[in-house]
């Protein structure tokens, strides 16, 4: 079954169903305020395409997917030459970045208490 998404006016909310073809025009009542909600189109889409028996994303920059990531070349066989892989760069969001203050800015001193050790009903029994 698809899922389709849907506008409540009541409570300004989106929601997603799973329903039949045939039943996805129909309004449906709202998950959080009970009242009919109209289908709107996809908020968000995600296609893949299948090349040489593996998965493509869309858009993507003429380059050939595997399990291991983006290939330079299609596969030969099972697995990507590490030759032919794509390094991925991954980007670093603003807030885990460390301004220059916060580089420089002496770390607090951690202190480590010695652990207490717990008597046991095995110890006791043993004296």
């Amino acid at each position: 079954m698809p899922l389709y998404e849907y506008y409540c006016t009541n409570c300004n909310g989106i929601f997603e169903l799973l329903r039949p073809i045939s039943q996805a025009t129909d309004p449906q009542p709202c998950v959080v305020c009970d009242s009919e909600s109209k289908r709107i189109m996809p908020t968000e889409f995600a296609a893949f395409v299948m090349r040489d028996g593996m998965p493509r994303r869309i858009p993507d920059q003429g380059l050939s997917w595997g399990l291991e990531g983006q290939l330079k070349n299609p596969l030969t066989s099972s697995e990507a030459k590490k030759e032919d892989i794509v390094p991925e760069e991954r980007k670093r969001r603003a807030s885990t970045v460390l301004s220059e203050d916060e580089k420089v800015a002496s770390k607090p001193e951690i202190r480590v208490r010695p652990r207490k050790k717990k008597s046991t009903a095995k110890a006791k029994s043993a004296k």
